[in-house]
Order: C-alpha cells, then sequence, then structure tokens
C-alpha cells in the first residue's frame, strides 16, 4: 500500500531525531515534531491515499478466481479483451473497497468475494463509478440465517439503516454454478441497492403486472423465489435487474420497453456479444 511506503521516510527522519536528541543535544528533539505530523495526517488519508494508488494502478485478479469468470459468468465471457481486464480491475478495486465480514467461519473465501463483487460490477458496467458506498459492509454466513430485522431464517437481505447486506455462501455459490436451477441473490441484492446508492438513474417503475412478467423471463415463480430467499414481499425492481443481468436475451424477448430503459439507464446492454 503507498501509505506505508509513504510513512518509511518520515519514521526513519523522526528516529534518527530521537536518536541525536538522546546522544548529542536535546534541542534536535523539536525536528521530530514535523515527522510525527506528517506521520498522522498519512495515517488519517491513508485509505484515500491507497484507493488513489489502486485506482491508478489496478491489481489483477487471483488466476483462480479468474478461471472461475471464466467458467461461470456468461456476461464476462462475452466481453472483448479490453473489456474483460476492465471487469476484472472492477472487481479487484470493488473487493479492496469492501468489508467482508465472515459470521460462523473463520473467513469469507475469495470465491464468494469474487462473485459477489462481480454482481455489483456487471450491474454498473456502464458507469463510471461502480461502487455501493452506502453499503460497503457486507456479511456473509454459509448457510440461511436469522437476523434482528428478519428473525426467520434467510438467505439474503439488504439493511438500510446499517449500510449492510447479508447473504448465504451456500445460496450463492449454487445460482453460481447453476443459474437455471438457483436464484442468484448477488444481482437481486444489488439490484435492490443500486436505486438506493444512484437515485439519479432513470430506472422504470414496475408495472403492475410484473410478476406475471418475470415469470415468462426466468425459470422460477415469484412463490420459489419468496422460498429460496425465506423472506416474504421480495422487490419486483431488485429481481428485475438480477434477470436483465442474468438472462438478457429472454428478458429483451418478453419485456422490450423495460429493457431499453434499463439499458439507457444503466449504459450497457447485456445482450450485446452473445447473440
Amino acid at each position: 500500500m503507498l501509505s506505508k511506503w509513504l510513512t518509511i521516510p518520515f519514521a526513519l527522519a523522526a528516529l534518527v531525531f530521537l536518536f541525536l536528541a538522546w546522544e548529542q543535544d536535546y534541542q534536535y528533539a523539536i525536528y521530530i515534531v514535523p515527522s510525527v505530523v506528517c506521520l498522522a495526517v498519512i495515517y488519517a488519508l491513508s485509505p484515500q491515499i491507497d484507493w488513489w494508488w489502486y485506482q491508478k494502478h489496478p491489481p489483477e485478479l487471483d488466476p483462480r478466481l479468474r478461471k472461475l469468470l471464466s467458467d461461470h459468468l456468461p456476461f464476462y465471457q462475452q466481453l472483448p479483451a479490453e473489456g474483460k481486464q476492465r471487469f476484472r480491475q472492477r472487481v479487484a478495486l470493488f473487493m479492496i473497497a469492501n468489508e467482508f465480514i465472515p459470521k460462523g467461519m473463520d473467513s469469507v473465501p475469495e470465491d464468494v468475494k469474487g462473485f459477489l463483487a462481480a454482481s455489483a460490477v456487471q450491474l454498473t458496467f456502464g458507469m463510471e463509478n461502480f461502487l455501493f458506498d452506502r453499503f460497503e459492509r457486507i456479511v456473509v454466513y454459509p448457510g440461511p440465517f436469522p437476523s434482528p430485522q428478519y428473525p426467520r431464517w434467510h438467505a439474503s437481505e439488504l439493511f438500510e439503516e446499517d449500510g449492510v447486506l447479508l447473504f448465504s455462501a451456500d445460496h450463492l455459490m449454487h445460482a453460481v454454478r447453476s443459474p437455471q436451477k438457483y436464484f442468484h441473490l448477488g444481482m437481486y441484492e444489488y439490484g435492490r441497492a443500486l436505486s438506493l446508492c444512484y437515485p439519479d438513474l432513470q430506472l422504470p417503475a414496475p408495472p403492475p403486472d410484473i410478476w406475471e412478467q418475470l415469470e415468462k423471463v426466468a425459470p422460477f415463480t415469484r412463490n420459489q423465489l419468496e422460498k429460496w430467499i425465506g423472506l416474504p414481499q421480495i422487490d419486483p425492481q431488485g429481481v428485475s435487474l438480477a434477470l436483465f443481468a442474468l438472462f438478457p436475451v429472454r428478458f429483451r424477448e418478453i419485456l422490450p420497453d423495460r429493457y431499453r430503459q434499463f439499458v439507457l439507464a444503466l449504459g450497457f446492454d447485456p445482450v450485446q456479444g452473445i447473440e
């Protein structure tokens, strides 16, 4: 991290003047103050300094995670080489910018981090800003979990008041490996978070018959989705954005007007390169 490297000369200077003050003349101690002030400023600004550095020098994803994206993410597969690199860099930056909090396990697996990041990056791929600043804490459980907001066992949650997203790792990875059988909760929750983080997006409101239309797009019924998530009253806008990203060809066939509105709002067309 750049901030740690920047501290080295000031730390050395402080040590040198401390030595001189101790061994030769106490008046050298005054020269320690500027170094300490600089160290304090660097420490206070270290997140901004490091983020600036990472944006200028984006890290590359681990080869194993790159292969998982190539094997299990159709949107990534159809991107040109330059688009693939941009996608990988954004995933890596997203993983750095967010705090992944394990619950019921020692650490969050890298593949779970990667596919949660990829969900957010895909939805914002056509936008200049791809982060979800209001939801920088991501809590991951091995499986379904209860929470203070929803005591019943469920597989994902958006808790707006605390700016937290919660996920079942097992449910997420089932959907990654078998998208026709299991609904992708990463896409769903980030679809819900999208309008909260980007209120100026011109996303169309769901029409009264939205569920009838969505059930024609997805291989899941509304009832099946409620059972899979474990909560009633699931968000049709979140489901719409998830299906737009996951099944774009079918979504365009069933909901052409809504598809065009999503394309205009998000700045990318997920069908391009698939056909």
